[in-house]
């Protein structure tokens, strides 16, 4: 769990310093910008995130205000909304995508071997499939 704690700070602390955004709020652009190119509704954005329902409320705010996500009414119920990412938003994430993979290699990659990232990585698949039941 510390080592968690230390890289996701980390991360936090570089993205601020460099794009002017968190580590939740690039994490929400990552989710929607791989969603259903139709959108996404907070509802299901909120189970992809670590944010809580306030919290992504406030986050989604912010990002709608910079111009980063536009909301829509859902075509299939007039009563959601989905989160799409605005051209400006696909822009912020292609430019922060550099030095966010270099800091996710200093603060994690860079620590491991060949072997311990690839039985990490299945080792934390398996522990993600867990949780979508």
């Amino acid at each position: 769990m510390l080592a968690s704690v230390v890289v996701a700070r980390a991360l936090d602390r570089d993205l601020q310093r460099e794009a002017n955004l968190t580590l939740a709020e690039h994490h929400l652009l990552a989710i929607i910008n791989e969603a259903d190119p139709q959108g996404i509704r907070p509802t299901d954005l909120q189970l992809l995130s670590t944010l809580t329902k306030s919290g992504l409320t406030r986050a989604v705010d912010r990002l709608e205000a910079v111009g980063f996500i536009t909301s829509r009414v859902c075509p299939t119920d007039a009563r959601a909304q989905l989160l799409v990412l605005s051209a400006k938003g696909r822009q912020k994430l292609r430019r922060t995508a550099p030095g966010f993979f270099r800091s996710v290699a200093r603060y994690f990659a860079d620590h491991l071997t060949e072997r311990e990232t690839e039985t990490l990585t299945d080792a934390l698949g398996r522990v993600a499939g867990t949780g979508r039941a």
